[in-house]
């Protein structure tokens, strides 16, 4: 089940990789060769830059590709490196939902607002918090129980 999420997810970051660079091209385009920029092409990047990186934090988190520090867990007696490393996984999770409480309230309080280029409420791009909380909070429970369980 994970795996098509999995797949699902990088598939979109691809796709929210190719709409940015298309745009930025569009923007260099316009601006240098047709003499005026497009309107929409400096915010939207960022915006969907912002998808980027967070949707991409679950990939990283589901291939364990975070940085760490962990020689000195690693050096750690077995018991101690698998309670430690639950005690990080639980924190890390209390984390997530916290943030992702925190911006469904941010959406429901400013969401509705249309960006100022064009007619999109803020809400579809602020999404990313709640919705990648969300990943975020299934990769590392995932991760959680397979250290409870293999350690």
């Amino acid at each position: 089940m994970l795996r098509y999420l999995d797949r699902l997810i990088e598939t979109v970051v691809g796709a929210l990789v190719a709409l940015t660079t298309v745009a930025v091209c569009l923007n260099v385009f316009y601006r240098y060769v047709l003499g005026s920029g497009l309107v929409w092409a400096d915010e939207v990047p960022g915006f969907l830059l912002v998808w980027i990186a967070f949707l991409g934090a679950y990939i990283a988190a589901r291939q364990e590709g975070h940085i760490a520090f962990d020689m000195l867990v690693e050096s750690f007696p077995s018991v101690l490196r698998r309670a430690v490393l639950v005690i990080g996984d639980t924190a890390v999770i209390g984390f997530f939902v916290l943030l992702g409480i925190k911006s469904w309230q941010m959406i429901d309080r400013v969401g509705g607002r249309s960006i100022e280029t064009l007619p999109i409420a803020q809400g579809v791009f602020m999404s990313v918090l709640p919705i990648a909380s969300a990943l975020m909070v299934v990769a590392l429970s995932v991760r959680l129980i397979q250290r409870w369980r293999n350690p």
